[in-house]
């Protein structure tokens, strides 16, 4: 009796022993693969945001995999593990229907790559730098640092606006008094233009003068520049132009008003 009951804990620790050893190589196979992919991610030209969304399937599927091995070692019937398994995924399907859609809606988004980690972009009335994309969610940063959270399925389903994809466009206009000597204008308007070290010139600026008001003319400026150098651009175009008018004796309009008093 006793003999068959230490044969049996044997077998038992046998199988135990075996399962561990299982779950050990399995472990240490995922961190070569891991450390091998991690380094395919760095040299790779493909997007990767899309390579570590992929890396985390493989991570779920590899552990899913071993425990499956494991368990069978230690004479657990996987084949009704798994068929409980599968009834339970379908009730949780049904129950996370919308979580589903977020995961699928996600795969479409890489597959369509719309966009790519770091661009801005504009959605649902929210716009920052994409971060991340997981199973569910896609990370954005906002311009003043705050981490937005939005479903995939929304990202999927809502207009998008990729900022980063093209050059942006900064479109200016002044206001001068009507007197104003229009080619002097829209010549210190171009020079600082092309002076601009922001301003891209693949597309050459437009100046001219482009409406008549009550009392002013309206040149408008407009040129292209990369989405990090937009707002610098913007910012150092107003400033600079400033000087330029002080410097050349322009002088910018302002609404005045003639007040006619009577008894």
């Amino acid at each position: 009796m006793v003999k068959k009951y230490l044969e049996t804990l044997y077998g038992m620790g046998e199988k135990a022993l075996q399962a561990l050893i299982i779950i050990v190589i399995g472990y240490i196979v995922y961190k070569i693969f891991d450390k091998l992919f991690t380094k395919f991610i760095e040299k790779s030209s493909q997007d990767e945001i899309v390579l570590n969304f992929f890396k985390t399937i493989i991570k779920t599927v590899f552990i899913v995999i071993i425990a499956i091995m494991a368990l069978s070692q230690l004479g657990i019937n996987t084949s009704s593990i798994l068929a409980i398994f599968t009834a339970a995924s379908a009730a949780f399907a049904l129950a996370i229907k919308d979580s589903l859609a977020s995961f699928f809606d996600g795969i479409i988004i890489l597959l369509a790559k719309p966009f790519s980690k770091g661009d801005l972009i504009e959605v649902a009335g929210v716009t920052g730098r994409i971060q991340e994309i997981s199973l569910l969610y896609t990370n954005l940063l906002t311009l003043d640092n705050k981490k937005i959270v939005i479903p995939n399925s929304q990202l999927a389903h809502s207009p998008l606006v990729n900022y980063s994809s093209e050059e942006m466009r900064v479109d200016l206009n002044f206001d001068v008094v009507m007197d104003s000597d229009t080619e002097l204008v829209k010549k210190v308007i171009m020079e600082e233009a092309l002076s601009n070290p922001y301003c891209l010139h693949d597309i050459p600026p437009f100046v001219n003068m482009t409406e008549y008001k009550d009392s002013a003319l309206t040149f408008t400026l407009r040129v292209w520049a990369a989405t990090d150098d937009y707002e610098i651009l913007r910012c150092s175009l107003l400033e600079n132009m400033n000087k330029r008018f002080n410097e050349e004796g322009i002088e910018l309009a302002y609404t005045t008003y003639d007040i006619h008093l009577s008894k």
